[in-house]
Parts: structure tokens; sequence; C-alpha cells
């Protein structure tokens, strides 16, 4: 794994494994994200046996086991999302977290997001997406790439969001590995 999450998953030390600190549940994170580590982190949450739905604009080569993957298109299909229709994403996340439990939100599609709903819309749905999570105890991690976005949206991002560490996993990883 190359990029800003490298040497975030897990290291070796005397005695076997050692666990880096987890992300907190309820909280939202931002990966400014160039190199594109969001599908190593999702491999990673899969790995950990972390439910997680990720949102994407990107064609995955193919759905790591325990996540579900909403495509952000404007092609109408299975599995796929309109990116102007905001509230049916938001909708889809809230089925996720009723239907698999607190889990994480993983959201790399801001830019079309951005492009066809506008910035406005787009700040107000990533802040109902933080609210969702919140609730449901479970963490939203949004990848945003600084040299294609709208310094404003970074900004607030910023902002509203914790940085994602660099030694950044999900909570509960702990209970599934074998030392």
């Amino acid at each position: 794994m190359k990029g800003p999450l490298e040497g975030a998953l897990l290291h070796l030390q005397k005695g076997g494994v050692s666990i880096a600190p987890s992300l907190k549940r309820g909280l939202g994170y931002l990966a400014l994200d160039p190199d594109g580590t969001v599908l190593s982190f999702v491999r990673f949450l899969a790995k950990a046996r972390t439910p997680f739905l990720w949102i994407t604009s990107d064609q995955p080569p193919a759905s790591p086991d325990g996540g579900d993957i909403l495509r952000v298109t404007t092609i109408r299909g299975i599995g796929n999302a309109d990116p102007r229709r905001l509230q049916d994403i938001r909708a889809a996340a809230t089925t996720f977290f009723d239907e698999r439990g607190p889990g994480a939100l993983v959201l790399d599609c801001l830019e079309p997001l951005i492009l066809h709903s506008g910035v406005e819309r787009v700040l107000r749905f990533v802040d109902d997406l933080h609210e969702e999570t919140a609730m449901r105890n479970a963490f939203l991690v949004v990848f945003a790439d600084p040299r294609g976005m709208n310094r404003r949206m970074i900004a607030w991002l910023e902002r509203e969001l914790d940085a994602l560490p660099r030694d950044a996993e999900p909570a509960g990883v702990e209970d599934h590995l074998v030392v």
C-alpha cells in the first residue's frame, strides 16, 4: 500500500502484532487524498470485518467482502445513485445503518456531487451524513483530492471533520485479530 495511509494499518512489535489507535465512533474524518488510497482503506475495513458503505463515482474492481458499494453516476442501474439526488444517497446511508448497524460510510465522490448539485447542497449533504453517523455511533470518512476541489469546500471539510490520522483503522479490529 502506498500513499498517506501506508504505515497506518498494522505494525509489528516484540510479541506480535500491535494495533494502531482506532478511529472514534461518532466522528467524521477527512483524508486529503490525491493518491487514491481509498481502495486500500476499504479493503482494510473488509479485512477488519467492519460493515461499510462505500459511496464512490469510480467503477470498483469488485465489492470487498463485508461492504456495500453505491456508485454515484448519471447512468441508471442497480447499485447506482444519481449525483443530483442527494436525498436518495442519504436514504441509502440510513438504510445501510438500519440493516447493518453501526459501521463506516466512506465517501470519495465529492467532485461529481458538486458538479451536479452545487457546493452549498453538497456541504449540507456531508453535514447530514456526519450527523447520521454520529447518531448511529458509526464513523464517516471523506476522501477528497485538494488539487481538484474547490478551496472553500476543502476549508469547510477541514473545519467540520477531523483529519484522518496516519495510523487510522476502524474500531473493533482488535476482536478479529489472532496473534
